[in-house]
């Protein structure tokens, strides 16, 4: 427990700084000062674009990214301050382009190349993190590079020139990060579903579903699967299953929340919020499977940010109040809860976010799901300890602590199949107060009550390690002694018994002299369970007729 307490302790430190090296990074990142952009908007003949009679339409230099409305055709006019040489092989990087089509008239090019993530038109020597247009002779003064953008989604499309090297250093490193990330979501999603399975616990399913719709949404934006048989179909042809995805994982993960952090119960208001934002995700994930309207998407979109905003405020107030579900989820989605806002948001048209913000989003969903990962097996483990707790409450005596009589029983039953097992000795030790009625008769059940749990202090205190005993019931004890002959088990009978007549009680001022019989019985192979305690019980009535305070063999 400790150790996860660690991990959960550390890893509320990697999602702050998670949160503050993306955020450097974002501040920190300027727009490239080397590209002019210029928009064109509308469909035009490609001759006269390309002939510079549509020049004077041209709108003001705009930032490195291309925008725009779905369904719609523009273009764009890319220059460069300063002539752009061919050393290093330079490349045009359009980045996030998921379902946008591209047509580029580079330098020297009498004929566009054509550029998409799906389809005929997939480039697959690149990844999947951008559409990569060759510039073999630079871009000469006084040189453009034409682009004819077919968008089909409202993402944006960063713009940069980058080398080659450059160019294959990062796409290596994004197909082994993405590698990385989808790899332990899945591997996540298949322990939430076996822990499902294990516990029966309904909120196992939906963080595992959330973590698998996850995976699709991620894989449907960025283009992981591309080259597999189908991918074209399923992906490329719109943007239904993204939606699909990133509907029906909002309603998993807010119905995982909920449960996981008890809303109904410990926040209803915040509840019911989260209710219509469920509602809301459901509604665009479903009307997704049958239409693929604009609208859906925003429905969908909004109800992300409002979910995320629900349960930071919920999981705050809960960690706040020291809510351990509470803690483990504002550590956990923080991160992430940023990156889906900032990621919808940019979907909505609301604003142009940084090239890494899809990698971000990705690595804010496996941190989430780890860190999630490990407070449910933290919940598991506090489920364990309640019902290992709750299993020795209804196993014990409440008057004396040792074990109830049900509980001595299994112990018995356990001790015979292991000495049957390794072909070993035990014993057992059948103990009854003498004369217990009349100090009940005559001091009352208060005083008989103390003197129970005296005397069960002291014979308890007679054990070897690895013995147990419990009250059988009334004034009987029952010790059960593994590994025991009859000699040894006389001799723990005999310390039981000087425990308890070697000193008087002292119960509230007053001084009883107690005394214990005691009938011991060894195991015989074969014997039942039953049949052993009848023979101790026997041995017990040969001390009780033999005048007390004694013990006799059976």
């Amino acid at each position: 427990m400790g150790n996860i307490r660690g991990v959960k302790r550390q890893s509320w430190w990697c999602s702050v700084w998670l949160c503050i090296a993306l955020l450097c990074a974002w501040t920190g990142a300027a727009a490239n000062p080397v590209i002019v952009l210029q928009p064109l908007p509308g469909e035009h003949d490609s001759t006269e674009v390309l002939s510079g009679a549509l020049d004077d339409r041209l709108g003001p230099p705009v930032a490195p990214v291309i925008r725009g409305s779905r369904g719609e055709v523009s273009w764009w006019r890319l220059t460069t301050r300063e002539p752009l040489g061919t050393d290093g092989q330079p490349k045009l990087m359009l980045r996030a382009p998921f379902l946008n089509q591209v047509q580029a008239w580079a330098p020297g090019g009498d004929q566009p190349a054509r550029h998409a993530l799906y389809g005929e038109h997939a480039d697959p020597s690149h990844s999947s993190r951008a559409l990569v247009v060759d510039l073999p002779r630079g871009i000469p003064s006084g040189q453009v590079v034409w682009l004819r953008v077919s968008t089909a989604s409202s993402l944006q499309m960063p713009v940069s020139i980058e080398p080659l090297d450059v160019v294959h250093r990062d796409d290596l490193f994004h197909a082994s990060w993405r590698a990385s990330v989808l790899s332990v979501l899945l591997v996540l999603a298949l322990l939430a579903f076996a822990f499902r399975f294990g516990t029966g616990d309904p909120s196992f399913a939906w963080f595992g579903a959330m973590l698998c719709f996850a995976v699709l949404y991620m894989v449907s934006l960025s283009g992981d699967f591309r080259l597999l048989p189908g991918a074209d179909a399923l992906f490329g042809s719109s943007s239904r299953v993204n939606r699909v995805a990133g509907g029906l994982g909002i309603v998993c993960s807010n119905l995982f929340q909920r449960a996981y952090l008890d809303l109904r119960g410990k926040l209803p208001r915040l509840d019911r919020m989260l209710w219509a934002t469920t509602a809301m995700a459901a509604v665009a994930g479903i009307g997704s499977l049958f239409g693929d309207a604009e609208w859906l998407g925003r429905i969908g979109n909004l109800g992300l940010i409002l979910s995320a905003m629900v349960l930071l405020a919920g999981s705050t107030v809960l960690a706040l109040r020291g809510d351990r579900p509470g803690r483990v989820v504002m550590a956990s989605w923080l991160p992430l809860m940023l990156f889906v806002t900032l990621m919808a948001s940019e979907m909505m048209g609301l604003w142009a976010g940084p090239t890494w913000l899809p990698q971000g989003l990705a690595g804010a969903f496996a941190l989430a799901g780890l860190l999630l990962t490990i407070g449910l097996a933290d919940k598991l483990l506090e489920l364990r300890r309640d019902r290992d707790q709750a299993s020795a409450l209804a196993r014990a005596d409440e008057l004396t602590g040792m074990l109830n009589r049900a509980g001595i029983e299994v112990e018995l039953r356990r001790a015979i199949e292991l000495a049957m097992e390794k072909d070993e000795s035990m014993s057992i030790a059948f103990v009854d107060i003498d004369n217990f009625k009349r100090i009940n008769d005559k001091h009352g059940h208060g005083i008989g009550d103390e003197c129970l749990r005296i005397v069960s202090k002291r014979v308890r205190n007679q054990l070897r390690p690895g013995d147990v005993i419990g009250r059988y019931g009334g004034d009987e004890f029952l010790a059960v002694l593994p590994g025991a002959r009859l000699g040894e088990a006389l001799d723990v009978a005999r310390r039981m018994l000087a425990s308890v007549n070697g000193r008087s009680l002292l119960i509230d001022m007053l001084q009883l002299d107690g005394s214990l019989s005691i009938g011991v019985a060894e195991y015989l192979a074969g014997e039942s369970a039953e049949a052993l305690v009848e023979r101790a019980d026997n041995a017990l009535y040969v001390s009780k007729q033999g005048g007390r305070n004694r013990v006799s063999p059976s």
